[in-house]
């Protein structure tokens, strides 16, 4: 009887020792597998947001970053880079097409060919926070007048080249301002060996800012009379820092890559980015007159659009 019981004592003890064994195994064939995409706890990968270039941050509550969704998701790398540097993925690209040369139109395809194609992305875009404007009423010495008198141009030191963009998706908050809507643009550049396929951008705010700097009042022309009233505001250096900007230009010396767009506005302002359209004279109250030519003001403005051009609603204007 007390063998008997040593021997069934002894397969016990053996099926227990397999079992454990049997379960490590399987542990380790488990840690090389692809995570399963249906299963959410396996394929979504967590991350602290990071601090965004150029004093551009995301709040906690802002839209998923690329950096936070499983590759699975995003499909397939292509030849295609942000701004900063990281790919653009299959599932990004919302609209693609080429131009055919037999209907002289673009027309919708699946393949990305680097020699012909157009591409956009919608709900993300890259900015910068602009560097502090000079204008020629803080510093008119570093400013030259035209011949007229009219016109002043920047003569002191350049802004270097700067590199630095942030993508942004919908949903982020930006200095107090919301992204409403964003979109990327991608296409031909026709530059031999470059990777510079990124064309423009465009972002749509919610939230107004206040806002210091000079306008220039366009007059009415006879051959465009629909350009008479325009306000064209120009940010001074506080307030030119405050709302993130999309303008870039190509650097042709140096691998083409996308830099900021330095504009040395002939109405004395120099600075990244460029001017902002407030709308017309005819649409406000104020004491602003065609041919109004740098008046201070102070202004509340929302509803701003930043891509080609910028375009803000005027909330609220005082002349100082």
């Amino acid at each position: 009887m007390e063998i008997i019981m040593k021997k069934i004592t002894a397969i016990l003890l053996a099926t227990a020792l397999l079992a454990v064994f049997t379960g490590c195994n399987n542990t380790e064939g488990n840690s090389e597998s692809v995570p399963n995409s249906d299963n959410p706890s396996s394929s979504t990968v967590t991350s602290q947001p990071e601090s965004s270039a150029d004093g551009v941050s995301d709040s906690a509550e802002s839209s998923e970053s690329v950096s936070d969704v499983p590759e699975k998701q995003l499909g397939e790398p292509t030849i295609l880079k942000g701004l900063d540097g990281e790919p653009i993925y299959t599932s990004e690209i919302t609209q693609l097409t080429t131009y055919d040369l037999e209907k002289g139109e673009e027309v919708p395809t699946d393949t990305l060919d680097p020699e012909n194609f157009s591409a956009v992305c919608e709900g993300f875009t890259y900015v910068y926070t602009p560097r502090p404007s000079v204008d020629f009423m803080s510093h008119p010495e570093l400013f030259e007048a035209s011949e007229d008198g009219e016109n002043y141009y920047y003569i002191g030191e350049e802004l270097p080249d700067s590199y630095e963009f942030t993508r942004v998706n919908v949903g982020d908050e930006i200095g107090g301002l919301t992204v409403k809507a964003a979109s990327s643009h991608f296409g031909t550049t026709g530059f031999e060996g470059s990777e510079q396929f990124y064309e423009e951008g465009y972002i749509e705010f919610e939230g107004d800012v206040e806002l210091t700097g000079f306008v220039v009042v366009t007059e009415e022309n006879p051959l465009y009379p629909e350009n008479g009233g325009k306000i064209f505001f120009y940010p001074d250096s506080a307030s030119s820092v405050k709302i993130p900007c999309t303008l870039l230009d190509i650097n042709y010396e140096d691998e083409y890559k996308a830099r900021h767009y330095v504009n040395n506005s002939f109405y004395g302002w120099y600075g990244d980015g460029a001017d902002i359209l407030l709308g017309n004279i005819a649409d406000i109250d104020s004491e602003l007159r065609e041919g109004d030519m740098y008046v201070k003001v102070r202004v509340v403005v929302g509803d701003i659009v930043r891509g080609v051009g910028s375009t803000a609603v005027i909330r609220e204007i005082e002349l100082i």
